[in-house]
């Protein structure tokens, strides 16, 4: 029995959540974590246990002992859990944003974990596990992410972990399982959608990124979600729907992550003034709007503070401010 590869030495549990701990084969385990015990039985090729919610703390280690085979995981945490969630204004990295680098401050109690990614062109991967936020590698984090977790481990004195899932232009159908819009009355021609539906195919399908990425993290119990996205849904067809695939998509991973009340903080897009007009201010409102609709859903605005001259606005530090100070709202 093997756990799986999310969960590796320096990981974060979610404060106040059940400890979700999964893998793969058959057999018996016995399961230790924080002081507590449990034996795992499964007859299938996957297993999965919950364990009590607990409070901030750690460092702890976790064992999983099967037959004479014992894994041993260390440095493990119980703190805040996010996941950061979009397009390529949530995959832009700190070396890439407006910030000097020399500014910033490598923290151990910032962790990372990034899924893997059809198009292979980060620095770490599902098999690198979590990361900590060192000098040396805080430059390839997403600006958004290290910002968001430096602001909450600062002010609550916590571990803070950023599972990062992103794509580039990306569109919302390829976020969801396959067919989920289409059961929802959801059917666009081609000659409706925006052009990135057809010059980014390999991640652009209906339930592609759903299937090859956010898959890798599903259940793992969240303490919410920070979604930047709507770009690569630019067409005017589209745009006037995106707020109802929106509401199906936080319905949806809400599911998935078995959370019916899981947070959701969703960034409107910035200004471009590139692609100022009716489909652009119709995402955004959207957007803005759906907070309105569901229930622990907080929108953020980026137009203020981000430069509308640049599809990937640099400064992200003022965003993310404003996503942190919701996510409190929360805690």
């Amino acid at each position: 029995m093997k756990l799986n590869k999310i969960f590796t030495s320096n990981m974060v549990f979610a404060a106040n959540k059940p400890i979700r701990i999964y893998g793969y084969g058959s057999g018996e385990a016995k399961l230790c974590f924080a002081g507590m015990e449990a034996i795992v039985r499964s007859e299938s090729d996957e297993w999965y246990i919950e364990l009590p919610a607990m409070q901030y703390g750690g460092p702890y280690s976790l064992k999983l002992i099967c037959g004479g085979e014992v894994t041993e995981l260390k440095d493990i945490y119980v703190g805040e859990v996010y996941l950061f969630a979009g397009q390529s204004n949530m995959q832009l990295k700190l070396k890439e944003s407006s910030v000097n680098l020399s500014d910033c401050v490598a923290d151990d109690r910032l962790r990372l974990l990034i899924t893997d990614k059809i198009e292979n062109d980060e620095r770490y991967s599902l098999k690198d596990g979590w990361v900590k936020c060192e000098s040396d590698n805080m430059g390839d984090w997403t600006a958004i992410g290290y910002h968001t977790a430096s602001y909450l481990a600062e002010s609550k004195n916590i571990a803070v972990g950023v599972v990062a899932c992103y794509q580039g232009a990306s569109v919302i159908e390829s976020w969801v399982r396959k067919g989920l819009f289409a059961e929802n009355g959801i059917v666009l021609t081609d000659e409706e959608k925006f052009i990135d539906h057809f010059e980014y195919p390999d991640w652009n399908g209906d339930g592609v990124i759903y299937s090859y990425a956010l898959s890798q993290v599903i259940p793992f119990a969240l303490s919410g979600v920070v979604w930047y996205q709507g770009e690569s849904d630019a067409s005017l067809a589209e745009s006037r729907i995106y707020k109802k695939e929106l509401s199906l998509l936080i319905d949806h991973w809400r599911s998935e992550f078995k959370n019916e009340s899981l947070p959701f903080v969703v960034v409107q897009i910035a200004d471009f003034i590139g692609r100022a007009g009716e489909p652009w201010s119709n995402i955004q409102k959207a957007q803005a709007e759906v907070q309105n609709e569901k229930k622990n859903v907080i929108s953020v605005k980026s137009a203020d503070v981000c430069e509308s001259d640049n599809i990937h606005p640099p400064t992200k530090i003022h965003l993310s401010r404003r996503i942190f100070e919701s996510l409190e709202k929360f805690l």
